[in-house]
């Protein structure tokens, strides 16, 4: 749930790291992302230019939005990134990170062009691995990160969170890098928090 993360990132401390917020239309600086709190591949995803765009879409006549939807910033860039992480009991074990180059600055994926992909090993940084880590406290399996980074801090500007195996670990990271966190994933019932530890790279 959309909606929920931006919760969680409050509990944290970490609003920076997601796009701003807004529950009042009015209060928006536009143009910015109106969404479904549930969806995915940016169904009912808009980009919106105006509060009265944003009460005609989500059917909104109270003063602020329903739970249902998300209104926040619009993330602008080319770049793209999506981060697989292997976790067990709030470790991350493996990590594999994609950068995704689109034609456009503003867009709504997948309604944009694809120009490049490749994967980088200079990313996640320290610094972005610790925060994914406060999302990720006794958590276990696969999570994908999908974000952008802000050209002037270098924050994280995290898009999505979703506790699955994503399009870029299944169908975009070379199959050696995948195999290796697939494999690595069969053998986390047999081991002991130590075992972890000991294997952990």
């Amino acid at each position: 749930d959309k909606v929920e993360l931006q919760v969680l990132a409050a509990e944290l401390g970490l609003q920076s790291q997601l796009p701003q917020r807004w529950t009042r239309p009015e209060d928006a600086e536009y143009p910015c992302i109106l969404k479904p709190a549930a969806g995915e591949f940016g169904s009912g995803v808009e980009i919106v230019h105006s509060a009265e765009s944003v009460r005609r879409i989500a059917g909104c006549s109270s003063e602020e939005l329903s739970s249902r939807w998300l209104l926040q910033e619009l993330a602008v860039g080319h770049f793209e990134y999506s981060t697989s992480l292997l976790v067990a009991r709030g470790e991350i074990l493996e990590v594999a990170c994609t950068r995704y180059h689109y034609d456009a600055e503003e867009y709504v994926w997948p309604r944009v062009n694809e120009i490049g992909k490749e994967l980088r090993t200079d990313e996640p940084t320290e610094a972005h691995l610790d925060v994914m880590r406060a999302f990720l406290v006794g958590y276990s399996g696969f999570i994908n990160f999908n974000y952008k980074i802000r050209q002037d801090t270098g924050d994280m500007c995290i898009l999505e969170c979703n506790a699955r195996i994503g399009a870029d670990l299944a169908c975009d990271v070379p199959r050696d890098h995948a195999r290796k966190m697939l494999q690595r994933l069969d053998g986390l019932e047999t081991e002991s928090p130590m075992q972890l530890s000991s294997r952990r790279q």
